[in-house]
C-alpha cells in the first residue's frame, strides 16, 4: 500500500504529509470521525484516490484520501467501537460470564477512564440487551472487589483502570481521608460500612473513620446539628 500511496503522491493526488495517516488508517481498518462517528473502512481506490467507509448513518460513504487521512482518526482493532462492529457475539459472551473483562475493555478504549454514562452508552443494547441497571449491580459489586478499578462515589466522575492492584480498605481509606466536609465523609462512610466484610483489617479501618468523623461532629453540632446527627447514626 505504501508504494501505490507513494504513486499518488508522484502524480499530485495525496500530499506527502498524508502518507503516514492513510497507512495507520488502513492498518487498523476502523477510524473515527467527529461528526460521523464510527466507522468501518471497506475500500481504499488507489486509481481515484478514494476511500469507502460504512459509517452508521452513511453506508458507503465515498471520501477523497486527502480528506481521510485529515478528518478520520484511525481506531485499533482492539478498541470497544471495532470489536463491537467485527466480533460482537465473543462481547455479549464476556459480558455474561465476565464483567470486570469487558469493562476494562471499555476503560482501555477510552484511555483507561470513562463515566457510568459512557459505558452505558456503548454496551446499551447492542452488548447488553436485558435489564442493565441488574447487570450493572452485580458488575459493580465485583469492580468494588477488584483492585485493579477505582470506582468513585460521585456517578458522574469517571471510573479508572489502573495496572497496579490497590486493596479496597486502601481506596475506600485514601477516598475518606480526602473527602472535603461531614456530608462528602459521611457519603464514603455509608460505603465503608457497605463493604465492611471485605475489608482486610476492618477494626483499624473503623477506629480511624470513627475518630475523624467524631472530630468532624464536634465542629459541626452547632452550624449543621441535622448532619452532625446523621453522623452520630453511621458511629
Amino acid at each position: 500500500m505504501k508504494e501505490e500511496l507513494e504513486k499518488l503522491v508522484a502524480a499530485g493526488k495525496v500530499g506527502r504529509q498524508h502518507v503516514e495517516a492513510l497507512l495507520q488508517l488502513v492498518q487498523s481498518g476502523f477510524a473515527m470521525h467527529r461528526s460521523w462517528g464510527f466507522g468501518k473502512i471497506k475500500a481504499v481506490d488507489t486509481v481515484f484516490a478514494r476511500l469507502t467507509i460504512d459509517f452508521q448513518n452513511k453506508p458507503g460513504h465515498s471520501m477523497d484520501l486527502g480528506f481521510a487521512a485529515e478528518s478520520l482518526k484511525p481506531i485499533p482493532g482492539d478498541h470497544i467501537l471495532a470489536r463491537k462492529a467485527s466480533d460482537i457475539q465473543s462481547l455479549r459472551q464476556m459480558a455474561a460470564l465476565h464483567h470486570l473483562d469487558l469493562i476494562k475493555l471499555v476503560l482501555q478504549s477510552f484511555g483507561g477512564k470513562a463515566t457510568l454514562e459512557q459505558i452505558q452508552q456503548v454496551l446499551v443494547p447492542d452488548i447488553i440487551a436485558d435489564d442493565w441497571k441488574k447487570w450493572w449491580e452485580v458488575a459493580k459489586h465485583e469492580l468494588k472487589k477488584d483492585g485493579h478499578f477505582l470506582v468513585p462515589v460521585k456517578k458522574t466522575d469517571p471510573i479508572v483502570y489502573q495496572a497496579k492492584e490497590v486493596s479496597l480498605q486502601e481506596r475506600l481509606m485514601g477516598d475518606f481521608r480526602a473527602a472535603k466536609g461531614l456530608k462528602a465523609r459521611l457519603s464514603v462512610a455509608n460505603e465503608l460500612l457497605k463493604n465492611l466484610t471485605d475489608l482486610a483489617d476492618k477494626n483499624t479501618a473503623v477506629a480511624e473513620a470513627i475518630q475523624m468523623l467524631n472530630t468532624e461532629i464536634a465542629s459541626h453540632q452547632r452550624t449543621l446539628p441535622t448532619l452532625a446527627l446523621e453522623a452520630i447514626f453511621v458511629i
